[in-house]
């Protein structure tokens, strides 16, 4: 993966891991809602690891799976500070290995975005089916072609993080026959040799609410909910940036 890996950095310092936080302060309401009791929880696309050591010091057993070596070794770290066990390992959600062990899955912050393929969606889909045990849920959010096609492009180039040793840039851009968007990433840190420049390139395609309820029937999987807040559990509109499923096995 050519992305998070200067940007890990970034990511971990800045304000992106107040997704996860925000996750999983809300969880437990869904989690209620649904009858839902989880002990082993595996999240896809982990990051740094907020949500992932979070869920381990509530008692859950946690894995966290994701493709970027330096995000997880922030992940590592942060497990080791908070003194939990979570099971940290690389590995593309496309490619799941896991079979009958989970009773929940989650994958955040539009991650399944950055598969720009939706057969590359459904194969992810396939295999939380596999990992998930019968009645298991998979949890998970994607930015709407409306929220990267119209509010991504809103900001045109703004300032994302203006810290004394960290700096940080986003300039979006959108295809709209591809519906791809693309978001282009300057940082600089501060270290004891002086400023340092990171620049990234991630993008991100936007999926109608039917192909991914396609996806999921294909991974015979089947819809429960979908929200346009994840707080309010309420059900989206068409100027929803963002969508929550929630998905049974």
């Amino acid at each position: 993966m050519g992305i998070y890996k200067d940007f890990a950095h970034f990511y971990k310092n800045g304000h992106y891991p107040d997704f996860s936080k925000r996750m999983f302060e809300l969880l437990p309401g869904v989690l209620e809602l649904f009858e839902a009791r989880p002990q082993r929880v595996l999240d896809i696309a982990c990051g740094e690891g907020t949500f992932a050591v979070a869920m381990a010091r509530a008692e859950y057993d946690v894995t966290g799976i994701d493709e970027s070596e330096r995000m997880l070794h922030y992940a590592r770290a942060r497990a080791r500070k908070e003194k939990v066990r979570v099971g940290f390992h690389a590995q593309d959600m496309r490619s799941l290995s896991f079979v009958d062990e989970f009773e929940l899955v989650t994958c955040w912050f539009d991650s399944l975005n950055y598969l720009l393929e939706l057969d590359d969606v459904c194969r992810t889909f396939a295999g939380v089916a596999r990992a998930l045990r019968p009645g298991g849920l998979f949890i998970f959010d994607v930015n709407t072609i409306y929220g990267l096609a119209v509010n991504w492009q809103s900001e045109g180039c703004f300032v994302q993080t203006d810290r004394p040793k960290l700096f940080e840039v986003l300039r979006p851009e959108y295809d709209y026959e591809a519906n791809i968007a693309t978001l282009r990433i300057t940082g600089f840190r501060k270290t004891a040799e002086g400023w340092r420049r990171m620049d990234e390139q991630h993008r991100e395609r936007g999926y109608t609410l039917e192909e991914l309820a396609t996806c999921v029937d294909r991974a015979g999987l089947h819809k429960l909910a979908c929200w346009g807040s994840f707080r309010e559990k309420s059900e989206p509109q068409s100027d929803s940036g963002r969508v929550w499923f929630v998905v049974g096995k």
